[in-house]
């Protein structure tokens, strides 16, 4: 049976251990979501959302139980798409990366910009070793977002050609490469965040169409960029979340994002596009 929604973001922790110039400054606490509170708002959005993300702001693999939220995906049945920056990819061992749940690993490489020369190609050594090594059907995604003319954006394509993909060319693919069998490289563009001053021209974007979000806090937004619950729609510690995201808030919040009627000065703002799959 096709679920209503493809993506429902979960967002087990807003803490980070990077400061990336190109993410969003939040004004809310640090938090982890416990994963007993995790799991219960993931088991309600499982019902949902085909695909579960485990951010919205936030590196997951700074949850100190972070085993603990894989282990519950999978008694669930969900299915799980890791987004990370990388850098802590080695911190729980590799056993996680066999939980069942698991079918996908995005790592955001832009953010080793932020690193420290030396320290980052440690890091993209370890990335590389583990695309090597990585579990069967596990699905790995190294995303490089920015301009393709930047010197380290070059470097670092250049640098995963020519680790991953030595024993053949590289096959092209919708928006990159296929590097070799599970292992994709992805390019784009960095986005504004939501928010901003002055709005542009945008015809409508997929919130609450395509995807939602938890925050770690409990409360639902309608779409992955509302980092500080700005359009939050309710509260998963008050209300069922089926019961929020077909309010006639949400309904009429859903139309105006996709632009049948006036958008949100705060969507207005945002240059993220949502995805078609």
């Amino acid at each position: 049976m096709k679920k209503p929604f493809r993506r429902a973001f979960i967002e087990i922790t807003n803490s980070c251990n990077l400061a990336c110039g190109f993410c969003a400054a939040s004004s809310r606490p640090k938090a982890f979501m416990p994963p007993e509170f995790f799991e219960a708002a993931a088991a309600q959005a499982g019902e949902l959302a085909s695909v579960i993300f485990l951010h919205v702001l936030g590196e997951p693999l700074m949850h100190p139980r972070f085993p603990e939220i894989l282990g519950a995906s999978s008694r669930l049945g969900l299915k799980v798409n890791l987004v990370t920056n990388g850098v802590l990819l080695d911190k729980f061992g590799p056993d996680i990366f066999y939980e069942k749940c698991l079918g996908q690993v995005s790592v955001s490489l832009h953010a080793l910009a932020e690193l420290p020369p030396a320290l980052r190609a440690q890091c993209l050594r370890r990335l590389t070793d583990f695309a090597l090594r990585k579990p069967p059907g596990l699905i790995l995604s190294f995303r490089l977002r920015g301009n393709s003319a930047e010197p380290f954006i070059q470097e670092t394509n250049a640098s995963l050609l020519e680790a991953l993909a030595r024993e053949s060319a590289p096959e092209r693919v919708r928006d990159g490469l296929k590097l070799r069998e599970g292992v994709y490289l992805n390019f784009g563009g960095l986005f504004d965040w939501p928010g901003g001053p002055g709005g542009k021209q945008k015809k409508g974007c997929l919130g609450l169409r395509h995807h939602f979000g938890i925050l770690s806090d409990g409360r639902v937004v309608p779409c992955c960029a509302d980092y500080d619950g700005a359009l939050a729609l309710g509260d998963i510690k008050e209300k069922p979340l089926a019961d929020i995201l077909g309010s006639p808030e949400a309904l009429a919040l859903r139309d105006s994002i996709a632009g049948k009627t006036p958008m949100p000065p705060y969507c207005a703002s945002c240059g993220f596009t949502a995805p078609d799959s």
